[in-house]
């Protein structure tokens, strides 16, 4: 019996050593030192535009003021902002749209992955179980390095914020403001111009044969599914699977659509869409110089296309074959991040639920077994109490001569 405790008592020891290991990998103190890299990242924007100048604190009447901020990136979206002025220096509390970033860094992500972390900017739930940081801030219309921790991805990621000076109430600024209208025109028309630079240059370099015959002849330049490999698809921060996600649509009569929600494609963390139109006359789609072939089903065309960005207009071509000569028609496509969606659940909520999950698995699994070890010792324990004293009191009594 002596033997057999020895027994249980060397597995409970190693049992709870495991469970101690798991609990402590499940808790320990994570690495801040990856920093996520260019494919990694979602397509970043510019912020501003160009003649902005930087106003400082000192130009601006002590005060605290809601105020709007730019951010580059589609997956860093402030909801809410307020600015408090006091004596030339400037701070804000910004309020994201998600909970999936644990910790900020007023710098870039490389500098936070190589900073003490006593210098990160950790998030504060407000009433709404929102995440709210409060930062500095340099400078008004100035883009400003801001690095975000993904609890998920566990790594860094470069953001660009700018907070927007002509949003504050005009009596608060104490320098004259440049007119914005005038700035934005001049940064459209230069994209413009450079756009139509790029088209240019594509069109003198383009081979005799078109993109159709090239796809008959050769199938050059076309993924599975009839993909094409020239649209670079946005990357998401979700995992690889089928999601539901709204859009909005324009152009053409009217008298053909395309179906919102579409189902959003995730595969090795790049997003495609599933494109499901009202009617099955249209025998291929452009976006850019890439040719998409439909699959149809139930008389309906359905394409499989990159979805490149998300929150903006996106221009593609239909070539419809309702009328007695097929032409091309163009419409606008916006995908919406925010209304990813699986099941009755944002996406987002969902992964950051499931990675919460995952955390627990091994804390919990340890605890349970350290109970089940202890039920098992205390009942072999109480099996042996009885036998130990009843050998005691049959040595004490001695027989009668």
């Amino acid at each position: 019996m002596m033997k057999m405790d020895k027994k249980i008592k060397r597995t409970g020891i190693c049992i709870l050593a495991w469970a101690l290991l798991a609990t402590q990998a499940a808790f320990g103190e994570p690495s801040y030192s990856r920093v996520a890299s260019e494919e990694e990242r979602a397509r970043a924007v510019s912020v501003g535009v160009e003649g902005m100048m930087p106003i400082s604190g000192a130009d601006v009447v002590d005060g605290t003021y809601e105020v709007e901020v730019e951010s580059s990136s589609s997956m860093f979206r402030i909801e809410k902002a307020e600015l408090t002025v006091q004596g030339g220096e400037m701070q804000a509390v910004l309020t994201l749209s998600g909970t999936g970033y644990q910790y900020l860094y007023m710098g870039t992500a490389e500098q936070a992955a190589l900073s003490d972390p006593s210098n990160y900017i950790e998030h504060v739930e407000d009433e709404e179980g929102k995440y709210t940081y409060q930062i500095p801030v340099m400078a008004l219309d100035q883009a400003i390095a801001c690095a975000a921790f993904s609890k998920n991805k566990k790594k860094w990621y470069g953001r660009q914020i700018l907070f927007l000076a002509e949003s504050l109430p005009a009596k608060a600024i104490l320098v004259p403001l440049p007119d914005y209208q005038a700035l934005r025109r001049a940064a459209k028309e230069k994209r413009i111009e450079a756009m139509r630079a790029k088209d240019e240059k594509t069109q003198e370099s383009k081979e005799a044969l078109s993109s159709d015959e090239a796809w008959q002849e050769t199938g050059e330049g076309f993924g599975p599914g009839g993909i094409g490999q020239g649209t670079k698809p946005a990357m998401v921060e979700l995992d690889d699977g089928e999601y539901e996600i709204t859009l909005d649509f324009a152009g053409g009569s009217g008298r053909s659509f395309i179906e919102s929600p579409a189902t959003l494609m995730v595969r090795e963390g790049r997003a495609y869409v599933r494109l499901c139109w009202s009617s099955s006359h249209y025998d291929y789609m452009k976006m850019g110089e890439e040719i998409y072939r439909p699959v149809k089903e139930n008389g309906r065309a359905i394409f499989e296309l990159p979805v490149p960005v998300f929150d903006e207009p996106l221009a593609v071509v239909g070539n419809t074959t309702a009328m007695s000569t097929p032409h091309e028609i163009e419409y606008q496509l916006i995908f919406y991040q925010d209304s990813i969606r699986s099941g009755n659940m944002s996406a987002f909520v969902l992964k950051e639920r499931n990675a919460r999950i995952k955390i627990w698995i091994w804390p919990v699994a340890g605890g349970t077994v350290i109970l089940c070890w202890c039920f098992i010792f205390l009942k072999e324990k109480r099996r042996t109490v009885p036998a130990g004293r009843m050998a005691r009191e049959t040595e004490k009594k001695e027989p009668e001569e």
